[in-house]
Parts: C-alpha cells; structure tokens; sequence
C-alpha cells in the first residue's frame, strides 16, 4: 500500500508553534526539503513516529507509524458511522 494515501491534510495556521506537535512537525519537515510555506496553505504529511512526532511531507513519504493512523482512521469512522446504520 502507498502511505501517502493516509497522508493527514491541514492548512498552515502559523509557521511558529510554542509546543510539539504534528502540524509543527509537519512545517519542519516540508522547510527542511525546501518546499516555501506560508500561513493559508495546505500541506500534506504523514506521521512516522507519533511518539516523537516524527513526520514526512506527503510527497516524500515511504513510512508510517501504523497505530497513530489506524486510531486516526478508527475515530473518523466513529464519526460518520451512523449514517451506514
């Protein structure tokens, strides 16, 4: 299976974050390849260690932290399962 399938998508809030997290994370990530972000725009990642909030952008991405997105995936269904009862 491609990862970058499960590829988290968000609009950049802020550049600067003042705790860890995946979004900022996420920034990181996509500066370090020198991909240009600005506040307004989408990025597109994939969480490798969600312990260590260790992420890929989405066009890079080759791994995955499995657990961390299979409970992603566990509560989006939890969130619209109603509608296939």
């Amino acid at each position: 299976m491609d990862v970058r399938a499960l590829a988290i998508h968000r609009r950049v809030g802020r550049m600067n974050y003042s705790r860890r997290c995946a979004e900022a994370s996420a920034v990181q990530a996509h500066l370090r390849q020198g991909i240009r972000l600005a506040p307004g725009m989408e990025i597109g990642y994939v969480v490798k260690d969600a312990k260590r909030w260790v992420v890929e952008p989405q066009r890079t991405a080759a791994n995955l932290d499995a657990v961390y997105h299979r409970k992603l995936l566990e509560k989006a269904w939890e969130d619209v399962e109603f509608a296939f009862k």
